[in-house]
């Protein structure tokens, strides 16, 4: 089961704020493709629901661009909102990985999680041009795609699997 990309934002915007670390909109941007590649190498499941498109700077979640973008170079604050009507009114709403369980779903839930955790270690101590140069490496599903000058190129899963699952292997 795929998630709401903001669903896992927040979870990432969770831990930050344990931590009592904070993380500005490119760093969000980078932690949740680095959890979408992580994960569609060792499930075979996307992580996110929503593309990856190809940016100057490197992968983004136009979804979660927009949601953040007003903060800039500046630490997040919020967590991420949808809007919803509940049939008398209009409600913020704020997306979890949690809203999507079901029995069926648990041990999906629990592998991401885990991979979001993992993913939360292992880069939280990078800055965020440093998390935008990791996804420039050579061969990297960015580098695949990008083409200076071109906007609204997605980058398949099926390139980010590989690339990642490339990784997973040589660990």
């Amino acid at each position: 089961m795929a998630y709401p990309a903001k669903a896992v934002a927040n979870e990432f915007l969770r831990l930050a704020k344990e931590h009592g670390q904070p993380v500005s909109p490119m760093t969000l941007l980078k932690l949740v493709f680095f959890a979408h590649g992580w994960y569609l190498a060792a499930t075979g499941r996307p992580l996110i629901k929503e593309q990856v498109e190809a940016w100057r700077y490197g992968p983004v979640i136009r979804v979660l661009y927009d949601e953040f973008k007003h903060f800039g170079n500046c630490p997040i604050s919020d967590s991420a909102h949808d809007i919803i009507f509940d049939g008398k009114r209009l409600i913020a709403h704020e997306p979890n990985l949690q809203d999507s369980v079901s029995c069926e779903s648990e041990g999906e839930y629990e592998d991401a999680s885990k991979v979001i955790r993992w993913v939360w270690d292992k880069y939280r101590g990078f800055e965020a041009i440093k998390l935008s140069q990791l996804t420039h490496l050579a061969d990297s599903p960015w580098k695949n795609v990008y083409k200076d000058g071109v906007r609204n190129i997605v980058i398949p899963n099926d390139v980010i699997r590989g690339y990642y699952k490339k990784l997973l292997e040589d660990k």
